[in-house]
């Protein structure tokens, strides 16, 4: 029989040898060229770059978190323009999750890739509906962990001015972090299967929470996937816009380390998603030539 195949396999060799098969990941580089566009001609980098002093953020941290913070996010609440950044932040994340993810199922389903016109033809308003009541429950949940964790710090700080209760509630925040970037990445893969009843795929979708496996497995893989994202898609990409003049230079450098790297990234998490639920008979059915030779013991 065939041997299973180890999860660092998975995730190294045979992650990077299809990421040089697929080619939708290209897009990126115009998103890329877009941002060095608006960063140069609508924002200004020298305020970015105050705005990223890391003695500034220590000074002021209690005070935005504590007291900034909760004004800004009332007056979004009762802004209705808030709807629309919302409604914005949706369509970009299905841009830069949903079809790569339906291009990827193909991909796996052996029906070829197709590219990005094919990949968004497979996608129906049933699945945009879903992956959209999928992330409004789990920000909902973020929500509820949020506040509880904010009234206990902010209670903390206002008695006795300690600036480490900012940082308690920011590592709080960042602990959940891994679990909520699992549950975007999760929704946009559920959410372009074919088979199964939209309850069926929540069955699947909360398996994050309700299954150690799922749960444990998942913040390990993300908060690796973090560390590299933020070091690859958003350190060095940025740090090439803003510090380099030269735009062929910076250009060059913000592409070769965030195409490449954010590409590879969402190839790993798509072949993590099906090691990590192949356990489950609506993932195996979905990818059941793909998924034979991981779930066959050896021989």
């Amino acid at each position: 029989m065939t041997s299973r195949p180890s999860l660092v396999s998975i995730l190294t060799l045979e992650s990077v040898r299809d990421l040089f098969r697929h080619r939708s990941f290209v897009v990126l580089i115009f998103l890329v060229l877009a941002a060095d566009r608006l960063l140069h001609h609508f924002v200004s980098p020298a305020s970015i770059k105050g705005m990223l002093s890391l003695e500034r953020w220590q000074e002021q941290l209690p005070q935005l978190l504590f007291v900034q913070l909760p004004e800004l996010v009332l007056r979004w609440l009762f802004n209705p323009w808030t709807l629309v950044v919302l409604g914005g932040l949706f369509l970009f994340k299905q841009v830069v999750s949903l079809w790569p993810s339906s291009s990827l199922r193909g991909w796996h389903k052996q029906q070829g890739e197709g590219g990005l016109l094919q990949s968004l033809l497979r996608l129906r308003f049933s699945q945009f509906f879903w992956d959209l009541l999928a992330l409004t429950i789990l920000l909902g949940f973020l929500a509820v962990w949020s506040l509880l964790h904010f009234v206990w710090c902010r209670a903390w700080w206002s008695a006795t001015d300690n600036q480490l209760a900012a940082w308690v509630f920011l590592t709080l925040l960042a602990l959940s972090w891994p679990l909520l970037m699992a549950g975007f990445s999760y929704s946009s893969k559920l959410a372009v299967l074919q088979n199964g009843s939209f309850w069926q795929k929540f069955g699947l979708f909360f398996k994050l929470f309700t299954r150690p496996r799922v749960l444990f497995g998942s913040w390990i893989f993300y908060s690796c996937r973090i560390v590299l994202e933020v070091l690859f898609v958003a350190v060095i990409p940025l740090g090439a816009l803003l510090y380099l003049d030269n735009i062929v230079l910076r250009t060059l450098i913000a592409c070769l380390s965030m195409t490449p790297s954010y590409s590879y990234l969402k190839m790993a998490s798509f072949k993590f998603f099906l090691y990590l639920y192949s356990d489950f008979e609506l993932v195996r059915e979905e990818f059941s030539a793909y998924l034979a030779p991981l779930v066959t013991p050896e021989a």
